[in-house]
């Protein structure tokens, strides 16, 4: 079957949809082979099954984390029922029999502009698998209004977002807390976007805030620094939220990157400057 495709625009004006069709109980089970005539179990590999029709979704090393598509939804809905974000359009996708599980949520109520004709709504893109064709990621941001169409856009935001692998701690609840600290200061962060959009870019500046980063990501980050158009403040700190949120192999080097190019970018890039 192919896979269903993210119509975002779809979902600007929706009332909140039922998230029902991804609560479905998921469990481990050894895996088992038969040979003669008895079952002997293979080692460090575990089957992840669905329980209300038996059906084997994924073969998984005995260290992967099982985190139900239902717990991050009721994770994302608990932050958001404590605030008064209005209605929340939302689209949650499945596939693969419910192996694959992807939802977009967004704050119409809280939109607001950067520039003229620039627009952003502040959502979280969550993913999630039980076959291990990917990454949970979560990423918190906001979503650029350009003419009809939608791209991502505020890089991670201040509140950023992460990927985690399927193995080890999945820190759930932060990802509430920290969605819910990001809805909750949004106005200051689009009067901060605002005042940096504005602000031409000083490479220096980005130097100093790049400086204490390991090699590498310091020179990826000035490479797509480089390679945008746009000279401003703000493109430089959409380059290097992005590499945050996308390029980090674990949610907490995601988080503490976000947290230095979030500090950096505050002390170097003042709003009273502009």
């Amino acid at each position: 079957m192919a896979r269903q495709p993210i119509d975002l625009a779809t979902h600007i004006n929706q009332n909140p949809g039922d998230p029902s069709d991804a609560d479905f109980p998921v469990t481990l089970k050894p895996v088992l082979y038969r040979a003669n005539g008895a079952y002997i179990t293979v080692p460090k590999r575990m089957a992840v099954v669905r329980e209300d029709t038996g059906t084997p979704l994924a073969v998984v090393s005995d260290r992967y984390t099982l985190v139900h598509h239902r717990r991050l939804l009721d994770a994302i809905a608990a932050a958001t029922d404590q605030i008064d974000t209005g209605p929340v359009p939302r689209g949650i996708f499945l596939d693969r029999g419910g192996a694959r599980m992807r939802a977009v949520f967004k704050f119409p109520s809280l939109t607001g502009s950067v520039a003229d004709g620039d627009k952003l709504c502040p959502c979280i893109k969550i993913q999630n698998t039980y076959d291990g064709t990917s990454r949970i990621t979560v990423h918190i941001g906001a979503f650029r209004f350009v003419c009809t169409n939608l791209a991502v856009g505020g890089g991670g935001a201040f509140a950023g977002g992460f990927m985690a692998v399927h193995s080890g701690e999945i820190p759930v609840d932060e990802i509430a807390q920290q969605l819910g600290s990001y809805l909750t200061g949004f106005d200051r962060i689009l009067w901060t976007y605002q005042m940096w959009s504005e602000m031409p870019l000083d490479q220096d500046r980005v130097d100093q805030i790049l400086e204490p980063l390991p090699e590498r990501t310091a020179n990826t980050i000035r490479e797509r620094i480089a390679a945008s158009a746009n000279r401003t403040a703000y493109a430089a700190y959409n380059a290097a939220t992005w590499h945050a949120t996308h390029r980090m192999r674990s949610y907490r080097s995601a988080f503490e990157l976000l947290r230095h190019i979030n500090r950096g970018f505050q002390e170097h890039f003042p709003p009273s400057m502009n």
